[in-house]
């Protein structure tokens, strides 16, 4: 019986999902009613609200506390530019705005914690997961409006001498507290950069940056060619 209720809600919520990708439910559209959309999939209303908390979850529907629930509006992603960072507390990434090339950020920093590395985290740098690791939570808006999430997970200060990096990118739903910072929808889709740099004498520090997918997309420019 879970099994096809379960089916029933993912079957409505794609359906939704398709009619606001194609733009029959356009930005700012007032979706049917909840009794409207029961006599439209033939389901029960259980099936109706676990199909709408799912795109809502997604970011791609708003409910408005006694005024129905609405497509929200997509706002065209702005570009963050990837870039050398003049220090350690500065974010690998910057807005591109226009003639008024990369802007500085405004900072907010959670203070350094010493926490026992996350698995992923120890997998990257080749660590016991129980190894404590320094932690570095800072959030940097753009007059006001929060743009990216960056935690820092450091082993060593050591030598830079040899060091080697590497840069993954990947996506996925947004946590709780990732959406909150912000100021998005837990589940959300999300870009992640995770940074990993290795000295010479052994592991040194993880970098992830977060972002809203449908708010920002990451760009890497290319290098330039060497000339004659």
């Amino acid at each position: 019986m879970a099994r096809r209720t379960t089916t029933r809600y993912q079957s409505v919520a794609q359906d939704l999902r398709g009619k606001i990708a194609d733009r029959r439910l356009k930005p700012g559209d007032r979706i049917p009613s909840l009794t409207e959309l029961q006599a439209e999939y033939g389901v029960s209303d259980t099936v109706i609200l676990e199909a709408r908390k799912v795109l809502v979850s997604e970011g791609l529907l708003v409910a408005r506390t006694g005024d129905g629930t609405y497509v929200r509006e997509r706002p065209e992603p702005q570009r963050l530019v990837r870039h050398v960072p003049e220090s350690a507390e500065h974010p690998l990434f910057r807005l591109e705005t226009g003639e008024s090339g990369l802007f500085p950020d405004v900072t907010d920093v959670e203070p350094t914690a010493s926490v026992p590395a996350p698995a992923g985290v120890a997998k990257l740098l080749g660590v016991k997961t129980a190894r404590k690791v320094s932690c570095t939570v800072r959030l940097f808006r753009h007059e006001g409006t929060p743009v990216q999430v960056v935690t820092v997970y450091e082993v060593a200060r050591g030598s830079t001498e040899g060091a080697v990096s590497e840069e993954l990118i990947s996506s996925r739903p947004a946590l709780d507290t990732e959406a909150q910072a912000l100021e998005g929808v837990a589940g959300q889709p999300v870009t992640v950069d995770t940074w990993v740099e290795r000295s010479g004498s052994g592991p040194a520090r993880v970098v992830k940056t977060v972002v809203l997918a449908e708010r920002y997309t990451l760009v890497f420019p290319l290098p330039r060619p060497a000339t004659a």
